[in-house]
């Protein structure tokens, strides 16, 4: 039996030919044709499953497809579904815990050591036709000296601390629901903004909370500290960083996610030195999208099948 799903995400050909190679020849994949809510209601027609990626879905749009019984993410996070409107309407939604906290992980610390080492400025100053940067070592660290503070520690965290162990590095960690078993070093929030060298933020964002820095937690940082996002831009008051940033209140910034996304052409961030930009890829990776596309696919076929989908998988509130 062919599954027809509809992917709300708009990929070359390349690409969606390894997704659908991925996927499996028993589900009929229909891509979103352009990125927006048009393209989105052109391929839910007759379908009772969809993928979405990093494109919002409107609420609206489940009015296009009265058969949905299942929407999944594509990763973790679930904020771009409209998770309660969904639930009422008694469709399920699910989701891929930790499949992807080995490849954010790999470029949580690339991002680290970019920003700290001026990677960046460095290669730029090299294709420049220059070779020496008298002053490119100032401020510049090493990850081993540094206390690292990991606000969240899911397995994304739990991923980022296993790789720092391996330099030597100092990792203090956050949770709101305290310690993880086995691992020390958890502090509440406050202590560990404050004394962390370097912040990387790990947690998921839930629509209209408050972002977890803000004016008053860039305050309390220390001097030169480092902030790294790959988890969502809105859990950062982006200006309120580009502020402390121009301030000299931060030593460097290395940022995946934005509060608007894509990012736009005049952001003060584009411009600012010591920033390593990237335009949400961190889970992008070959190695990643085989993983991603197996387990979104797998969990369509067990509940077309009439099965119980893994209780962990489930998106059971807003």
């Amino acid at each position: 039996m062919t599954i027809k799903v509809a992917v709300f995400e708009t990929l070359d050909a390349g690409t969606a030919a390894a997704v659908r190679a991925a996927a499996g020849a028993d589900l009929e994949l229909h891509f979103a044709p352009t990125p927006d809510a048009g393209g989105f209601a052109g391929v839910l027609e007759g379908v009772r499953y969809a993928v979405v990626r990093g494109m919002k879905m409107p609420a609206a749009l489940l009015d296009h497809a009265p058969g949905l019984v299942l929407i999944h993410q594509w990763g973790t996070g679930v904020d771009n579904i409209p998770v309660r409107e969904a639930l009422a309407r008694g469709i399920a939604v699910a989701r891929s815990p930790g499949r992807n906290a080995p490849s954010v992980a790999d470029m949580t610390l690339g991002l680290m050591l970019a920003v700290l080492r001026r990677i960046p400025a460095a290669d730029a100053r090299m294709r420049a036709g220059g070779w020496k940067m008298d002053a490119l070592w100032s401020g510049a660290r090493d990850l081993s000296e540094l206390r690292v503070g990991l606000i969240g520690f899911g397995a994304i965290g739990r991923a980022v601390a296993r790789r720092l162990d391996g330099f030597g590095t100092e990792v203090v960690y956050h949770r709101p629901s305290g310690p993880f078993a086995g691992r020390t070093g958890w502090l509440p929030l406050d202590e560990l903004i404050a004394s962390a060298d370097l912040l990387s933020l790990h947690l998921p964002y839930k629509p209209g909370s408050p972002p977890v820095l803000g004016a008053r937690e860039f305050a309390t940082m220390r001097p030169g500290s480092v902030v790294v996002n790959t988890s969502r831009g809105q859990l950062v008051d982006e200006a309120a960083m580009i502020g402390a940033l121009r301030e000299g209140r931060l030593g460097g910034i290395g940022l995946d996610v934005f509060e608007d996304e894509p990012l736009r052409a005049d952001s003060p961030l584009r411009g600012l030195s010591n920033t390593v930009l990237t335009p949400h890829v961190a889970g992008r990776t070959e190695d990643n999208l085989a993983r991603m596309v197996r387990h979104w696919a797998a969990n369509i076929r067990t509940h077309a099948a009439g099965a119980a989908l893994p209780p962990g998988d489930l998106v059971v509130s807003a």
